[in-house]
């Protein structure tokens, strides 16, 4: 028995939302690209949020417990050891990303980037005047994709000295285990680099947990930062609040040294009140929603197997973005714009997401099931008629 309703959100609720996955499109067509849910905010959250507007409290924020909430939910469901004094607050996690590439490795020295990634990690490299250095996933557990870990060394070599890690990995839907993740810190230790993990979707793992990179070794914590948030998991994106946690003293004290208190400035009152409603009451909804975009990713896997068999997916292991490889299907490279134009819905074109995304889309599986039966169905149709 659930307990709360993820199915019945309409179009017309969700353009009325006002936020850029709806509002980006024409009425006509199914939106499942930008990465925000459908799902109305789960109840704990929203009661928080209107705490915070009933009281007018929209001044500067100030410590509101956040850190301590963080630190002992990452205990519980991540099985990480976090110190709250080590946890600092940022505006958004690509904030974070471009000021650990500054602090934590040399000036000038390229960036390591897996592909495909997430789009914005092309470009804030580039913010700090780095080049990037290309290294893409090899065949890994499920067909969803694992660390090359003989290219990142090869990255090293050549003279980077960070990496930006994803886990769970937009967009393919990977948890890297343990036994994947310690040859990176310990590469990382080899050539004195830093591995700035980017762990926001953390949360969204519908069986077993995620692990954190700095979970798996003294090299591991030494050698990265944490950079997370609710924003995805409670669908708080536009609230702009996220952190960095340090796992040593050096650490804490080179970004506290590098970094300029302007340059992280930006979380929000409501945002900290979300994020700490999400991390201290918000458990039960997350589950459940959750096991409810798990349910429509094996409906997804289940139904393109039966009705168009030559779009392969798989069903990802964390996050709610799913990767679908349509080569076999007969479409171009940019295989998202090639289903807006003919089937009416968005998906994200592969090619955005560098090597290795040409032919491919991502799709939005935090969408409520009569939505992703019919965007599917327009899918089936577009291609079989093509």
């Amino acid at each position: 028995m659930t307990q709360f309703d993820f199915d019945t959100p309409t179009p017309e609720w969700l353009r009325a939302r006002g936020t850029g996955r709806w509002h980006d499109v024409d009425p006509d067509v199914i939106p499942l690209w930008v990465a925000e849910m459908d799902f109305p905010v789960a109840p704990a959250v929203q009661a928080a949020i209107e705490d915070v507007v009933a009281k007018q409290a929209y001044g500067y924020p100030r410590d509101n417990g956040l850190k301590e909430a963080w630190a002992s939910w990452a205990k519980q469901y991540e099985g990480l050891d976090v110190d709250p004094r080590n946890v600092s607050l940022l505006p958004d996690v690509l904030t974070g990303v471009r000021l650990a590439i500054r602090t934590y490795s040399p000036a000038g020295s390229p960036v390591v980037l897996p592909s495909p990634a997430y789009m914005p990690f092309w470009e804030v490299p580039g913010l700090e005047h780095r080049e990037i250095i290309t290294v893409p996933m090899i065949s890994g557990p499920d067909g969803l994709g694992t660390l090359d870990i003989d290219g990142i060394e090869a990255a090293f070599a050549k003279g980077a000295r960070s990496i930006i890690l994803c886990q769970p990995y937009n967009p393919l839907g990977r948890v890297f285990t343990a036994d994947e993740l310690r040859p990176l810190a310990d590469l990382a230790e080899k050539y004195d680099a830093f591995v700035i993990s980017d762990e926001i979707h953390g949360p969204l793992v519908p069986e077993g947990r995620t692990v954190p990179f700095a979970s798996v070794s003294e090299a591991a914590a030494s050698r990265s930062v944490n950079l997370s948030s609710a924003s995805k998991s409670w669908n708080l994106a536009g609230l702009k609040t996220a952190f960095v946690t340090f796992f040593t003293d050096q650490n804490r004290q080179a970004w506290k040294n590098g970094v300029h208190e302007l340059e992280a400035e930006g979380a929000t009152t409501v945002g900290m009140a979300g994020n700490l409603a999400a991390f201290t009451s918000g458990q039960s909804w997350l589950d459940e929603a959750n096991a409810y975009i798990h349910a429509n990713a094996v409906w997804l896997h289940d139904e393109l197997a039966r009705a168009l068999p030559e779009a392969h997916f798989q069903v990802p292991q964390g996050t709610y973005l799913g990767w679908i490889d349509l080569r076999d299907a007969g479409l171009p490279d940019n295989a998202g714009s090639w289903l807006l134009e003919h089937a009416r819905i968005r998906l994200n074109d592969g090619p955005t997401f560098g090597p290795g995304g040409a032919g491919h889309a991502r799709i939005n599986l935090a969408t409520p099931r009569p939505l992703l039966i019919e965007a599917t169905g327009r899918m089936v149709e577009a291609i079989t008629h093509r």
